[in-house]
């Protein structure tokens, strides 16, 4: 899959960001996601019709930061 759109969405208060790999995300749309923890509140989002990644949810984004631009370095820098 290649990405030619990202969005970050961040929620400062929870200290939570949403990445989603579309132009727009759509509500209608997110019943057929599922996300799969790959590492301690690090999740990432899928589609569950053919399993293509489609984004993440990053709980506590501050102290996981590091991990994630080791892990994902085309996505966090």
């Amino acid at each position: 899959m290649t990405v030619d759109y990202i969005t970050y969405k961040y929620d400062k208060r929870s200290d939570v960001m949403h990445v989603f790999f579309t132009e727009k995300y759509r509500d209608a749309d997110y019943g057929w996601y599922v996300a799969d923890e790959v590492a301690d509140n690090i999740n990432e989002v899928r589609d569950e019709r053919n399993e293509d990644l489609v984004g993440f949810v990053i709980l506590d984004y501050r102290r996981n930061k590091p991990e994630l631009v080791k892990r994902y370095p085309e996505y966090f820098f």
